[in-house]
């Protein structure tokens, strides 16, 4: 009765992790959820006042299918702001939240058979929207030794002449590493070289940077990239504004308009309201967003320093993001009560079982060996969780 194209599709592990804590927390259980990737602070107040505001002005009808002109001149502005380029509304598309730009993006690019190439390890959602695009994934490895960070020798190796997208993410989900000037300029050299190859960089953690406002931007060592990079950055994270539903992309105007006819087809719009709010937030919040990025620091440093006490986890020092990526592979072979632990999958499963602390494999992003740990949480849970985790390494035989 299904199509086969939704029986092969699973549904996305960190939302069904994140479920499964939630049910059991509606029993009594006193679980730790460190799974769901989004902020654990509220939206900042005057940005809710903004989304109030529109809806007392009578801003709740429809608006354009890529974005009120109102949203897009602030991303627009925000762009030139934070990037050094001039772009016009014209070049920028919004839709509800940067999963369903990416999904329009793939969906506007790929034909069935192209080539989607996407270093490990990647977010969970974007093997399923390139499986739905009919196109083909094609994993390219990076290793522990060089940050998890992909190298122009290794993406030149996996460039073929179906190559149709590379999708970039830095600072990246999971691993919160984050690509230096020096190494965009180098994987630029290597971009150069093949113009069919289009670039869908996720900017989604950009400005949650730890050691400096943004994180450097291909674009900005390399300009000539423009009209093969898209931008693609949402409100959802910098702004902790997951539930408003806001994403949207900067590049290509025949891309954008593709995405935007796509979108009308499918979505309509962002809710208006919400739009509203954004532009706000992108206009007017600066002073916000760099406390956000002052607080993340501290947790993080706190989070690095208390798990990197933990016995045979070997913790990747983020750069920016709000993950802690963390081996585990010298567990393996270690018992507990209800079996043996062969994979990031099993450590995972007993964590929860025996501490009521959740997180998720890095199976689900194509890294075996690995668990994310998503350590932005209020620091008498995070504490909490830390000593749960090293009380259950600790019991295993």
């Amino acid at each position: 009765m299904l199509s086969k194209r939704v029986q092969s599709l699973t549904p996305s592990a960190v939302m069904a992790l994140g479920a499964r804590a939630q049910k059991l927390k509606d029993q009594g259980v006193d679980v730790i959820s460190m799974s769901l990737g989004e902020p654990t602070w509220d939206t900042p107040e005057a940005i809710c006042s903004a989304g109030i505001q529109a809806i007392r002005e009578g801003y709740t009808k429809y608006t354009p299918a890529s974005g009120s002109q109102k949203l897009k001149e602030a991303i627009a502005a925000n762009t030139q702001k934070w990037m050094g380029m001039t772009v016009t509304p014209s070049q920028v598309t919004v839709s509800i939240g940067a999963k369903f730009i990416l999904f329009s993006a793939i969906q506007s690019l790929c034909d069935p058979g192209d080539e989607v190439l996407i270093p490990t390890p990647y977010w969970v959602s974007y093997p399923s929207m390139v499986e739905l695009a009919q196109a083909r994934l094609v994993p390219i490895p990076t290793q522990v030794d060089e940050d998890f960070k992909l190298k122009p020798d290794t993406l030149k190796k996996y460039i073929t002449k179906k190559s149709k997208v590379l999708i970039v993410n830095s600072p990246n989900n999971p691993s919160g590493a984050v690509f230096s000037e020096s190494e965009w300029k180098a994987l630029s050299e290597v971009l150069m070289e093949y113009p069919q190859l289009y670039i869908l960089s996720d900017d989604i953690y950009n400005h949650l940077y730890f050691s400096g406002p943004m994180a450097p931007h291909l674009l900005q060592v390399c300009p000539d990239l423009k009209d093969r990079v898209l931008s693609i950055n949402a409100v959802s994270k910098n702004y902790s504004m997951p539930g408003w539903r806001v994403g949207w992309a900067v590049g290509n105007k025949e891309i954008i308009e593709a995405m935007s006819k796509f979108q009308s087809q499918s979505v309509s719009c962002a809710s208006s309201i919400s739009q509203e709010a954004s532009a706000y937030a992108l206009v007017q919040c600066d002073k916000e967003l760099e406390e956000t990025r002052q607080s993340l620091m501290k947790i993080k440093d706190l989070a690095l320093a208390s798990f990197q006490e933990i016995p045979k986890l070997d913790v990747f020092p983020p750069q920016g993001a709000f993950y802690l990526w963390v081996g585990v592979e010298k567990l393996y072979g270690s018992s507990w009560q209800k079996g043996t632990i062969r994979s990031a999958s099993d450590f995972v499963e007993a964590l929860f079982h025996e501490k009521s602390v959740l997180c998720v494999p890095g199976e689900e992003f194509n890294y075996p060996g690995y668990v994310r740990i998503h350590f932005a949480i209020d620091e008498a849970r995070l504490m909490a969780a830390c000593s749960r985790i090293k009380d259950f390494v600790s019991s295993l035989s």
